[in-house]
């Protein structure tokens, strides 16, 4: 969890957003669970509420909210983890796919 709260943080959003523990939860789970594609609305904002005591709703709006901080915060290095240049700010669920796809490829590169 520390890499991807690393990489939360280096887009510049931090712990002071709810939205930064249900994305970091979220993309571990993308990445535990990488032989099954996982549906953001029917597998993760349902267990991340159940696990935070929240809704769905709620946890779907306070990710959205850290993917405004993170694109109006560092943009630049949101195109550098994507790998091609963004027209548009990311759903959740392409914001989640790119930072697990990135930290999976970062983990392939470091045991090589």
């Amino acid at each position: 969890m520390k890499k991807i709260y690393g990489l939360i943080r280096k887009l510049g959003a931090n712990s002071k957003y709810k939205g930064y523990f249900f994305t970091a939860d979220a993309i571990r789970m993308t990445m535990t669970y990488q032989e099954k594609p996982l549906r953001i609305t029917k597998d993760i904002y349902p267990n991340l509420a159940k696990k935070y005591k929240s809704t769905p709703t709620n946890v779907e709006h306070d990710i959205r909210t850290l993917v405004n901080v993170c694109w109006e915060g560092n943009r630049k290095f949101l195109e550098e983890i994507a790998g091609y240049s963004l027209n548009y700010k990311p759903t959740n669920s392409e914001f989640i796919d790119m930072l697990a796809y990135y930290l999976l490829e970062m983990e392939e590169s470091e045991s090589a």
